[in-house]
């Protein structure tokens, strides 16, 4: 909510993530528009300016909602998970939709158009999706972290997907490398399938 010392007007949310924008901070996180009296709910991504690494400030600004086609059409409309990844000046965020428990869980992805541009005005951001997604056997790819290779040479997607296609949360860890396109993206690729043989990241022993 907008006013944290009234826990009456406290509203459900979850994945919290900061990142550091022109020497500012700032929160982004997955919630609910207004409190509800139940889960079946349409989650949005919310961002807020933080005035230290534990206290936010200001009012919180709606950042993205489940809207287009390629992150609706389930039972339940959801953003979730936000993630920062960052590359010299370009400032992306990385995010699941769809749900959580289906095959059909997804990253997408949105994008601040210019380093300068301030992260809390939502015309600043441009969407693109799905970005990395299941396939014939690899289920609902979901809630990303970014980690660099041991010598810093390479980037590595780290994140859940289902073991099966029964609905659920029947999940385990995965992790593979990706790289960038020419204009600055980045190129996850297709998602690897479990026992499949890659290197290890680049600088291990």
């Amino acid at each position: 909510g907008d006013n944290p010392d009234d826990i009456s007007k406290n509203i459900w949310a979850i994945d919290l993530t900061v990142f550091e924008h022109r020497g500012k901070l700032f929160a982004v996180w997955s919630g609910w528009l207004e409190q509800e009296e139940t889960d079946k709910t349409p989650q949005h991504l919310f961002i807020r300016e933080m005035e230290n690494p534990y206290t936010l400030k200001g009012k919180r600004v709606l950042l993205s909602s489940p809207e287009e086609s390629w992150e609706t059409g389930g039972p339940l409309n959801l953003n979730e998970g936000p993630q920062i990844l960052i590359s010299g000046d370009k400032v992306f965020i990385i995010y699941s939709c769809r749900e959580s428990w289906l095959k059909e869980y997804r990253q997408g992805m949105l994008q601040l158009n210019h380093s300068e541009d301030n992260p809390l005005d939502p015309k600043n951001w441009t969407k693109k999706g799905p970005v990395f997604q299941g396939n014939q056997s690899v289920y609902g790819v979901g809630h990303c972290s970014f980690v660099k290779s041991p010598d810093e040479t390479e980037d590595w997607i780290v994140y859940h997907s289902k073991k099966d296609t029964v609905p659920g949360w029947n999940r385990d860890v995965r992790m593979q490398p990706f790289s960038w396109n020419a204009d600055g993206t980045p190129r996850f690729g297709e998602a690897v399938p479990a026992g499949t043989e890659i290197n290890r990241p680049s600088g291990e022993a």
